[in-house]
């Protein structure tokens, strides 16, 4: 074999600096090296390409090890991008009324609140302490790997290797590195604007196996999301036919799904349907039926809608309140906007959300209700995505009827028959109609952010929105809540920048000025 060992820890040079890299090649060096067949290719997709899951994470991790991690990799817990959750029109502040203003009970809203208020640097917490960025560096570790085992594989299918193995473990990478990179280029690159892809600039871009210490500098948006389209395309093949032993292991139809997804946001609309009618034609996933819902977890790792997770589900610490230490702590919590949208007889009101209290102050998220049913709240991939992928593809293209046939699929699994509204919309009324059913659908499932920067570049039916996040105080000497004033987010034509998380300080330093950031304003709080 040409390459026995794959240094891949030598590329954390690549963007990330340095301060991480001896940690990881001491951690790692053992299962980097010495790759002699398909199977050591394997274990190394499982121990560096999928994102640990959380599994009883709870039962080995500290509440300061959750409020620390949140956007950290720690050594109990290796949190993706959890902020994700706190940027958009869906999460309001909670305070808990027995909070006596302490830092101890305050700690989760306090450490996210500058990325909760679009601040210039998202990544102070409230007392202005830099809370580091590490996902950065993790996913691009992830990447290296992923480069590293598709580069492997053309080695090893030379010595004759199982070439099915060696096919799954190809697609398996391929669609790691598609799904990394979506989420990069949708957090920290301009949105997709189909007339502007050619120039505008979203993240860097790596596929070499190279090993070698070089700068870099962001790609441009065609050229990121046309890798993203050659690697799903590549996995659909390569998976075909793959059975899926576990969940937590990706496959064909996970493949289209993201892909269609890639498409939509690309507006490739004929494609992004016939990628979703592939994944909609493997019917051993289908819509769970929420009118035989008794309780529970409404989304479970066995659940036929959900075709593939990695990661962990945060919205039980985000969503909290979080009990710490023999006490109750404040957080976040469903924004009055999102629950206004659903219907009041659409079955996920139950299902999806759950009330604080008698005294009706909000709804938690609680989806996934139990910890151990393993279900990520960012990186999952369930059946609903493909109908309303297809269905809003169907609308922008003005296929009317066909849209409201596909997107009442998956609505009539979530009212009572006799409580199932006949859609009237058109047009772009119906475009809007369908992307508030992804809203209701997909919340907290890391796609509503993603889907506003999108929404406010699209060609066909534009859409922005101003978002306000009200920041809550407690009444001197008491526990009593009040409104302390109002952070405004204006809309993305208005307030692009914001939009865009900076790219962490680290890398910019390392890359001497290649790696540059839009500039983000302060932000004031509005005292109204």
């Amino acid at each position: 074999m040409k390459k026995e060992i794959l240094y891949i820890g030598l590329l954390c040079g690549f963007l990330l600096g340095f301060s991480a890299c001896g940690d990881f090649l001491e951690e790692h060096s053992q299962n980097m090296a010495y790759v002699k067949s398909v199977t050591d290719l394997d274990e190394i997709l499982i121990g560096e390409g999928y994102w640990p899951s959380n599994v009883n994470m709870y039962l080995d991790t500290t509440y300061d090890d959750v409020i620390t991690g949140w956007g950290q990799v720690t050594a109990n817990m290796k949190n993706f991008f959890p902020y994700i959750h706190l940027m958009d029109d869906d999460v309001s502040e909670y305070l808990y009324g027995n909070g006596g203003g302490s830092s101890e009970k305050n700690y989760p809203r306090l450490k996210a609140a500058h990325v909760h208020h679009w601040q210039a640097d998202p990544f102070l917490n409230a007392e202005n302490v830099e809370i580091k960025d590490e996902n950065w560096s993790a996913v691009w570790r992830r990447i290296a790997a992923m480069n590293s085992v598709i580069y492997q594989l053309g080695l090893v299918r030379e010595q004759g290797d199982d070439p099915q193995t060696c096919n799954r473990v190809e697609g398996e990478a391929r669609f790691l590195r598609a799904q990394y990179y979506f989420f990069l280029a949708n957090l920290y690159g301009r949105p997709y604007c189909k007339a502007t892809a050619t120039t505008d600039l979203c993240i860097p871009l790596k596929t070499s196996e190279d090993i070698y210490m070089d700068y870099f500098s962001r790609a441009t948006s065609s050229a990121v999301y046309g890798q993203m389209v050659e690697d799903l395309q590549r996995a659909t093949v390569l998976l075909r036919g793959t059975e899926q032993t576990t969940k937590y292991r990706t496959n064909q139809t996970a493949a289209f799904i993201l892909l269609s997804r890639v498409h939509l946001f690309m507006e490739n609309y004929e494609a992004a349907i016939a990628c979703a009618d592939s994944a909609l034609a493997n019917r051993e996933y289908r819509l769970r039926d929420l009118n035989e819902y008794t309780g529970g977890s409404a989304v479970y790792v066995n659940s036929p809608e959900v075709v593939f997770t990695h990661s962990q589900n945060m919205m039980a610490v985000l969503h909290g309140p979080v009990y710490a230490r023999g006490k109750y702590a404040s957080s976040f919590t469903s924004s009055d906007d999102l629950i206004r949208s659903f219907d009041g007889k659409d079955l996920r009101l139950k299902a999806f959300f759950m009330q604080r209290s008698a005294l009706g102050d909000g709804y938690r998220c609680v989806k996934t209700r139990l910890i151990d049913e393993g279900v990520s709240d960012i990186l999952a991939i369930r059946i609903p995505e493909a109908y309303l992928n297809k269905a809003e593809a169907q609308a922008l293209l003005g296929l009317d009827a066909e849209a409201i046939n596909t997107v009442n699929e998956l609505r009539s699994k979530r009212f009572a028959t006799e409580n199932l509204s006949a859609i009237t919309e058109n047009g772009e009324a119906l475009v809007n109609f369908i992307r508030d059913e992804r809203r209701r659908e997909l919340c907290y499932e890391g796609h509503r952010w993603f889907d506003l920067r999108r929404y406010a570049v699209n060609s066909v039916h534009p859409f922005e929105k101003e978002i306000r996040h009200v920041s809550y105080a407690y009444t001197e000497g008491s526990n009593e809540v009040y409104s302390a004033g109002t952070y405004v987010l204006k809309p993305y034509s208005q307030d692009m920048a914001a939009y865009i998380l900076p790219i962490p300080k680290y890398a910019i330093e390392y890359n001497e000025g290649l790696l540059t950031n839009e500039i983000r304003p302060e932000r004031e709080m509005i005292v109204e």
